[in-house]
């Protein structure tokens, strides 16, 4: 087994200005190609932490990738730390780098710097990952102990791009074992019951398969069965076989999907296949239902359009909804969710409508209807379904709950009355 060791350098990590997104990407292509990752760790723009930390962990790990501090600017100091940690005698100037760097420069219409010059000088020790998405170069150092060191830019899109030819350098240096990992998507079903119910399948996994839970508001809770070691065409075939016993266990309203997928993937895939065109009315989610569509490409096609109607006067105006329903009832109610349903459905013309209202919070609660409550309903062909149900937490995660909570109640519907 090759073991991996992630490092990120950067103060504005380390107080929270910036997130780091890079530690998860690199992770991810590294465990696909058979390398596992065991450790993240983050330092500051400190030259001796960072050196003290290259020297611990390029002694313990195989494979080290680090990221960020290459840029051109004073605070930015991996480079002279790599430099000094190599036993590098100084620096070059990579040519290749140094032409992309030009040509960048020269589509901006803008004067190279000396500062960007810089950036394509290399410790001498270093193999060279150029960077054609921006001017600071990954460097790949072979240490003497064998172990590889790869140092790569903090800037997500351009470590993205470099990540081939990182995996193909270690690929060429060591054997990574046969790690394969199978992920089955739920949603509507709350962990603890989850757990209680495939407790007997649980158990009855061999040792060697791992099962970890992975939950998330937008997404439910993902069951990943992972196998790093072992035949890859055993390990295939034994996972198969467990998986299959799951779906026997769980029901498909529960089970939505394999792999990255998503409540909004699947949406999709539905309605592309049966050629269905949806329109949506938001009242308590504001837009995200729609935004969340729209971030697939191709809906175009289907979805055409929708009304963010927060207010009263916008839901009488623009869904017609009835002004009575919402004084009787309210606007959290079913009432309201099916004329809203029925209302957008009939302005744009579309095969199914979605729709959502109810109280995200601080505020809002009134008696009987609790920060947290949503009712969701569906118009689909010529029939109305609804669905209410109440959430914990604060307004952000409440939002994100009702979207996907809404997204997977639009899911099942439209199996159930394509299969009617």
């Amino acid at each position: 087994m090759v073991d991996a060791c992630i490092c990120t350098i950067g103060d504005e990590i380390l107080i929270g200005q910036i997130i780091d997104t890079n530690s998860a990407f690199i992770s991810k292509r590294l465990n696909e190609s058979g390398i596992r990752v065991t450790q993240k760790l983050s330092v500051g723009d400190d030259y001796s932490q960072i050196s003290k930390t290259l020297k611990s962990i390029s002694q313990e790990f195989k494979v080290v990738v680090i990221t960020g501090g290459l840029g051109p600017t004073k605070d930015d100091i991996t480079k002279k730390v790599l430099e000094d940690f190599s036993g590098s005698s100084g620096s070059v100037m990579n040519q290749q780098q140094f032409q992309i760097i030009k040509d960048i420069f020269s589509f901006r219409g803008v004067a190279i710097s000396e500062l960007n010059t810089r950036q394509a000088m290399v410790p001498d020790k270093c193999t060279v990952i150029p960077n054609f998405k921006g001017t600071a170069p990954g460097m790949l150092f072979k240490l003497e102990n064998g172990h590889l060191l790869f140092s790569l830019p903090g800037v997500p899109y351009e470590m993205e791009a470099m990540m081939d030819d990182v995996i193909e350098h270690i690929i060429d240096n060591f054997k990574p074992a046969n790690i394969y990992h199978r992920t089955i998507a739920t949603y509507g079903i709350p962990e603890s019951t989850l757990s209680e119910r495939i407790e007997k399948w649980e158990n009855s996994l061999p040792k060697e398969i791992k099962l970890a839970y992975l939950p998330n508001p937008a997404t439910g809770i993902k069951l990943r069965l992972s196998s790093y070691s072992g035949d890859k065409n055993f390990v295939i075939n034994t996972i198969d076989k467990y998986v299959k016993e799951l779906k026997e266990i769980l029901p498909e309203d529960i089970i939505y999907g394999e792999g990255e997928t998503s409540l909004e993937k699947e949406v999709v895939s539905i309605l592309k296949k049966q050629s269905l065109t949806l329109s949506v009315a938001e009242s308590c989610t504001g837009g995200k239902i729609s935004s969340i569509l729209v971030s697939i490409p191709g809906v175009s096609s289907f979805f055409k359009g929708g009304f963010v109607t927060y207010s009263n006067s916008s839901k009488i105006n623009h869904l017609g909804v009835d002004p009575l329903v919402l004084e009787n009832y309210g606007a959290v109610s079913k009432e309201c969710s099916i004329m809203m349903a029925t209302g957008c459905k009939n302005r744009f013309n579309t095969d199914v409508a979605l729709s959502i209202t109810g109280i995200a919070g601080p505020e809002g609660a009134t008696q009987g209807k609790p920060v947290g409550t949503v009712w969701i309903s569906v118009a689909i062909f010529n029939n109305v379904e609804s669905h209410t149900i109440r959430f914990f937490g604060d307004r952000e995660r409440n939002i994100i709950r009702f979207s996907s909570e809404a997204l997977n109640f639009l899911r099942k519907m439209l199996i159930r009355h394509l299969k009617a």
